[in-house]
């Protein structure tokens, strides 16, 4: 859903925009990353219990993850074995959770500022997100192309792949659970559900860096051929109706242009 023409140019030519998580709008963006109470609980377990099978695979994509993001942060390389992922966790230094509460914070911080979101939706049809992101119906969205043939994913399980967001009656932040680092990224309240919305994280590093009205923009190159169509808003006026098709017409004609009703 786009509000107005001003970024058609950039759009048409396969540039898109990644939002920074700090400018997202969702509440729980501005919810604590580390809510100590579920670090306390989830390294009990963890303590208790041991690592599984699945919790190293889970490990391993985090540690990924940390070298892409956040390198200096980590404290332990992940082990082969379970085993020793469960005798490192029970080590005398995890008693120490006040430090390990700080760290887990500075990291969920610096992982969440060297990524943006690029903020899709599987539908075209609601008539809140036409009002709320497309200026009352007078601006218009754009459709895309298979976007799993341009981002498909690599060993963090995180970033370049299309993920769709989870919508949760309680925000949960970082823990010492394996998956819980997803919730900087996909999660959501659930009074957001109804936007059935799919996010695509890559790190800015990798994006176009522009200054726009004064304003950081971070832009990232598709192809032109990822863009299958516009939908205008039906209370576009007609002038900005013919000023649109005029600019799909000399920037990427493939595109088309339908008005909906």
């Amino acid at each position: 859903f786009i509000a107005n023409s001003d970024s058609l140019d950039f759009l048409l030519k396969g540039l898109v925009k990644f939002t920074p998580i700090s400018e997202l709008n969702d509440p729980s963006e501005l919810t604590s990353n580390v809510i100590f109470d579920q670090v306390r609980i989830s390294l009990e377990r963890l303590r208790r219990d041991g690592y599984t099978d699945e919790d190293m695979i889970n490990l391993k994509r985090q540690e990924n993850l940390f070298k892409r993001l956040a390198p200096d942060n980590q404290v332990f390389k992940v082990p082969d074995k379970k085993e020793l992922a469960t005798k490192t966790i029970r080590h005398p230094v995890y008693d120490q959770i006040s430090e390990l509460e700080k760290r887990l914070a500075e990291t969920a911080r610096i992982m969440s500022e060297k990524v943006g979101l690029f903020c899709l939706t599987l539908r075209y049809d609601s008539i809140p997100m036409w009002v709320h992101y497309a200026k009352r119906a007078s601006g218009f969205i754009i459709e895309f192309n298979d976007l799993n043939n341009y981002f498909q994913g690599d060993n963090t399980g995180i970033l370049y792949q299309p993920i769709n967001v989870r919508y949760e009656k309680e925000y949960t932040g970082v823990t010492f659970e394996t998956k819980s680092h997803e919730s900087l990224f996909f999660s959501k309240f659930q009074d957001w559900a109804y936007e059935r919305e799919v996010r695509i994280v890559v790190p800015l590093a990798e994006c176009q860096e522009q200054l726009i009205d004064g304003n950081r923009i971070f832009l990232y190159q598709l192809p032109k051929s990822s863009i299958k169509r516009l939908i205008l808003g039906w209370k576009m006026p007609d002038d900005e109706k013919k000023y649109i098709r005029n600019v799909v017409a000399n920037l990427n004609d493939a595109v088309q242009v339908v008005e909906s009703k």
